[in-house]
């Protein structure tokens, strides 16, 4: 099990400036690369309330199943354990989840669901004091598309990314995380 704070700032893009940073920084169809999320909640949405996001991400070297917790503004403590794919696949096909130490505290919240799926397609590109993800997302019947940088800390990640934003004449917008952007659209489909 791996455990370790995530500082990040992300921005949602238009089809046109996610083609614009591509361009900027010369990617390739071979540079992205395709990972399918998995979103599991309670069925009174313990995590939700909570604000911490519970996920399956399947990729094609490995499967990672991960508790994000808040600690502030833009920080999260991520706790994740490496699966098998026989362990994925009891999750995906019968919500049967290994025992995990962070997912403990949480044993009488009432049983997981899965409240949807999301496939990413994620450029990673190396900067000196983080990365930045270029994300093209598809979900149900809608896509999106998002950068986003990970940062050693929030003051100077803050300061890059709002310059790489202001460099590159794209508005910052209000950009909710991955699973509340897929728990949205689903609420909009009931009406």
């Amino acid at each position: 099990m791996h455990s370790e704070q995530e500082i990040e700032f992300k921005n949602l893009l238009t089809k046109a400036e996610f083609e614009r940073f591509i361009t900027y920084f010369e990617l390739k169809p071979s540079d992205f690369h395709k990972q399918t999320n998995y979103y599991y909640d309670t069925a009174d949405q313990y995590f939700k309330e909570k604000k911490m996001g519970f996920r399956l991400r399947v990729l094609s070297n490995r499967n990672e199943l991960t508790l994000k917790i808040p600690v502030q503004d833009h920080v999260m403590e991520e706790k994740t354990k490496l699966l098998s794919n026989a362990e994925r696949e009891a999750i995906i096909h019968h919500l049967h989840f290994p025992t995990v130490p962070f997912l403990e505290p949480f044993a009488d919240k009432g049983p997981l669901i899965c409240i949807g799926s999301m496939q990413t397609n994620r450029a990673k590109i190396e900067m000196d004091n983080g990365i930045l993800f270029l994300d093209h997302s598809l979900y149900s019947q809608t896509e999106d598309f998002e950068v986003e940088y990970e940062s050693k800390d929030v003051e100077n990640g803050q300061k890059f990314f709002l310059h790489l934003m202001k460099k590159h004449s794209i508005p910052i917008r209000y950009t909710d995380k991955k699973i509340a952007r897929l728990v949205t659209y689903i609420n909009s489909l009931k009406g």
